[in-house]
């Protein structure tokens, strides 16, 4: 009974053990939480100071609209453009150029001898002003290419007067019209009126004016003509047995049909290149051989 007695005692004392034991390790788990809690709140932390690449995002937008805004740009240029390019006049390919000289002739008597050729090109370049740019126009006839009712004839003029292998063109470049309307797109009808510049014949080049009508419409077309002398341009007067005489005058016309268009900005690659193209070499520069009246 004694043994039984202590062994109630005992018991007591271990339940003490068991709980004291039982605290110690229950506040150990508790302790644990705490330490992993601050961890995870620095590494959450920093995300806050990256926020300002979002501010920056933000900034991007606001280039963003610049662009859309360019494309606007361009929809106002055009009437810039226009006005600081202007107006191209350009030859179509039914452009006829032809000259008249008066003969009296051993068999046949009075004739008007007449050659012509359509191996025309050229164009004339208008500013804002309506004002003619001289270095960028230029009208080419190809002389070796006129013909008339007689091949010996054209054979004299070919190889004596017009000496088309060694200056196969004649060139006129214009430097100036009086009469056209400002600006030229508001011409309607026919409308007569002058164009002066420079014509080169053979190696000799000569002020010359022009007296033009022009009928304007979706396409213009029109007569331009001039007159001067074999004197003027050092040119061989026909002297043949069967050619009585030739008067001293010859007149000079263009028979002419083209469009106007707008053209590029002065200056810039596009015309440059337009225009080197218009003479058939777009990499070499812009010559009296290359654009010319006559070839």
């Amino acid at each position: 009974m004694r043994r039984i007695a202590r062994y109630i005692a005992i018991i007591p004392a271990l339940a003490l053990i068991a709980a004291a034991l039982a605290a110690c390790s229950s506040p150990a788990q508790p302790a644990a939480v705490p330490t992993v809690a601050p961890a995870v709140a620095p590494t959450t932390a920093p995300p806050p100071t990256i926020a300002p690449p979002p501010t920056a995002v933000p900034a991007m937008p606001t280039t963003a609209p610049a662009p859309t805004i360019a494309p606007a740009a361009p929809t106002t240029a055009p009437p810039a453009a226009t006005a600081s390019a202007g107006l191209v006049f350009t030859l179509g390919e039914d452009t006829v150029a032809r000259y008249k000289v008066e003969e009296t002739l051993a068999r046949q008597g009075f004739v008007v001898a007449t050659g012509e050729t359509s191996d025309v090109s050229g164009r004339i370049v208008f500013d804002a002003d309506g004002g003619i740019i001289a270095e960028e126009s230029a009208i080419a006839m190809q002389a070796a290419t006129l013909v008339t009712d007689s091949d010996r004839r054209d054979r004299y003029v070919r190889n004596r007067t017009l000496q088309t292998a060694q200056y196969p063109e004649i060139v006129f470049r214009p430097t100036s019209a009086d009469g056209l309307p400002t600006p030229l797109t508001d011409a309607q009808g026919t409308i007569d009126f002058t164009i002066s510049g420079d014509l080169t014949i053979i190696d000799q080049t000569r002020p010359i004016t022009w007296n033009a009508s022009a009928d304007f419409g979706a396409e213009i077309t029109g007569l331009a003509t001039t007159e001067f002398t074999f004197e003027d341009f050092a040119m061989d007067k026909p002297s043949v047995a069967i050619v009585l005489s030739v008067e001293d005058t010859i007149r000079l016309e263009i028979e002419f049909i083209g469009s106007l268009t707008q053209s590029a900005a002065r200056g810039s690659a596009g015309d440059a290149y337009a225009y080197a193209n218009t003479l058939g070499d777009a990499d070499a520069p812009v010559t009296i051989t290359e654009f010319s009246d006559f070839q």
